[in-house]
């Protein structure tokens, strides 16, 4: 029994009502997760624009320490002795007081520096200043009360990095949190060779008195960080479970950090982090969900106006949509089985409602009318191919003609005791021959040097002996078989491209041919004026039919199209130049008997 089809009309009642219903039971699913990801995205959107703008001040403010510590530069006289003292290990006690002239004169009560530390290149103090001298040490390398973050300082002073180091500790006898900043001094040469560094000690109050202005809420934990070192200020209003969750984060970030290893949710906790552009400095914000509960009226109301839109939407469609959508497809039928019935004249009207109908009609058309002209061009074709046979037969006639005239031509010259006449003629009736005879498409290399010989003698009587010709012909390649004339047309380019237009007298050419593997390799090379080889090889490998049809430098591309079509891809022609030292052309070929061609 022949199954009944579905028609278009019973498959898109079926579908809308199947699209009702699925949509109603996703809708209760997506609800929650459509909620959560719009609070998520609030959250990441308001804290991160406040967290780009407070990294904004923060960059400005550790912009001018560093300004500050970069005027050091222009005390000529310490840096001089500091670039003596790096070459020489000349003394530097002479500068002991001059932290202390840096920190009263160029830094300001905003600022908040607590201490200064300036260093040699072999970390010797030259000089130092601290706001409290019990709370602060003489020399952070000999501080052995508490961990001061010297070792950092160390590693990056006699590591590769150039920035503005920023890193913090904990100073137990002043009872403060510490930002330290280091800069490493250099001349401004070639070598930028070192000449010590600055260490600078900041209050982290002036950094959490900046950080202060971003935190709105309550159950915030802000903090400062660089990358694989500690944290350096912290403020905000956190609960225990935050306080908690920082601290595992922050040592994550500082000792095995990686962008992959920090989720975005931490028990209930959205973490938010921003860096800095200018300085290894990130911003981490966890902010508590609980919050932000208040954005759930606004996705409720949306969620039953999409609900009554979407009932309201599907009852318009199952009435509409079925006639809407079958009218054009079954007009577009009907025509086409009238066309099937031979009505050939007819066309589809491209008409309907979606984009697809109409481009379906329109190449429906299309396609018709190439049909017609192609079999118009089919007969046309075949017209032509009678044409040309017949042209074809009607000129085997000339070749014969001119073969016997050029040795007729090359008998008088020789009874007239003309032996460069008789040869020339020999030689271009030989070439003629070759060329015009293409019975047979291969050839062997023994016969194309032979046509190559015949065309160089006659060149040399057309433009005179300039040219040295050098052979290494190998006799074991002389039967291989290959295409007829594949070797003259890249000799007759190397002479009339490479050698013709040089003013050298010592001008040469070279034709070898040897076995490589299993192929035969003929190298045509001359020290002429050389070549866009690149360029050349791409048209090459492109292997454009189009352009050598049309005649455009037909000798080599014409020899690299019949040897891939013949062959493959992997043989053909492959030039290396060099502009004014000369070009070489390499011919690859399989290394075929008479055997394998035969098979060819």
């Amino acid at each position: 029994m022949k199954s009944r089809k579905w028609t278009m009309r019973k498959a898109t009642l079926v579908l809308c009502i199947s699209s009702v219903l699925f949509a109603l039971l996703l809708q209760t699913f997506l609800f929650q997760q459509s909620l959560r990801r719009q609070i998520r995205a609030e959250i990441i959107s308001d804290h991160e624009i406040s967290l780009n703008k407070m990294q904004t001040d923060l960059s400005s403010f550790i912009h001018t320490i560093r300004g500050e510590m970069l005027t050091i530069y222009s005390e000529q006289d310490l840096i001089n002795d500091m670039r003596s003292a790096a070459e020489q290990d000349s003394s530097l006690k002479d500068y002991y007081w001059r932290s202390w002239y840096f920190a009263r004169k160029r830094f300001t009560k905003e600022d908040q520096l607590l201490a200064m530390y300036l260093y040699d290149t072999k970390d010797h103090l030259i000089s130092s200043y601290r706001y409290n001298s019990a709370a602060y040490p003489k020399d952070i390398y000999k501080s052995e009360e508490y961990d001061n973050n010297s070792d950092r300082v160390y590693d990056y002073v006699h590591g590769k990095r150039t920035d503005l180091m920023i890193s913090g500790y904990h100073n137990p006898d002043a009872k403060k949190d510490i930002v330290r900043l280091v800069l490493k001094l250099h001349n401004y040469d070639a070598d930028r060779s070192g000449l010590g560094y600055l260490v600078c000690d900041i209050n982290s109050a002036a950094f959490t008195s900046i950080m202060s202005k971003y935190v709105d809420v309550e159950q915030v934990c802000l903090w400062l960080q660089p990358l694989n070192d500690r944290v350096v200020a912290m403020t905000g209003q956190a609960s225990d479970s935050q306080r908690r969750i920082q601290k595992q984060l922050a040592k994550a970030v500082e000792n095995y950090y990686k962008s992959t290893k920090l989720e975005q949710e931490y028990d209930g906790n959205y973490l938010i982090q921003v860096s800095q552009e200018n300085y290894n400095l990130e911003a981490f914000v966890l902010v508590s969900q609980s919050l932000l509960t208040a954005t759930q009226k606004s996705l409720i109301r949306t969620l039953l106006i999409i609900m009554a839109a979407m009932l309201l939407a599907i009852t318009i469609i199952v009435l509409f949509l079925s006639q809407w959508l079958t009218k054009p497809v079954e007009e577009m039928s009907s025509t086409i089985t009238q066309i099937k019935n031979g009505e050939t004249q007819l066309r589809v009207r491209p008409v309907g409602w979606s984009q697809e109908l109409t481009t379906l009609g329109t190449e429906f058309n299309e396609m018709l009318d190439r049909m017609q002209v192609m079999a118009q061009e089919e007969l046309q074709h075949k017209m032509l191919v009678e044409r040309t046979e017949y042209k074809m037969l009607q000129a085997q006639i000339n070749p014969h003609f001119l073969y016997n005239t050029l040795d007729t031509m090359s008998g008088i010259a020789n009874a007239q005791n003309c032996p460069m006449v008789s040869g020339m003629c020999r030689s271009l009736s030989a070439i003629f021959r070759y060329s015009l005879n293409m019975t047979d498409e291969l050839s062997t290399v023994q016969n194309e040097m032979s046509h190559v010989r015949n065309y160089l003698y006659v060149m040399d009587v057309r433009n005179g002996s300039t040219v040295a010709y050098d052979y290494q012909i190998d006799s074991e390649t002389l039967a291989d078989q290959m295409p007829r004339i594949c070797i003259q047309p890249v000799v007759e380019n190397a002479l009339t491209h490479g050698l013709r237009n040089v003013r050298r007298k010592d001008k040469k050419l070279l034709i070898r041919s040897e076995h490589v593997g299993e192929n035969l390799v003929i190298t045509v090379q001359d020290n002429g004026a050389g070549m866009d080889a690149e360029a050349m090889n791409r048209l090459l490998e492109q292997n454009d039919m189009k352009r050598v049809e049309s005649g455009i430098s037909i000798g080599i591309l014409n020899v690299n199209a019949r040897l891939k079509k013949l062959f493959g891809a992997g043989y053909g022609l492959h030039i290396d130049s060099i502009v004014g030292e000369g070009t070489t052309v390499t011919i690859t070929v399989p290394a075929a008997s008479p055997e394998i061609s035969d098979n060819i």
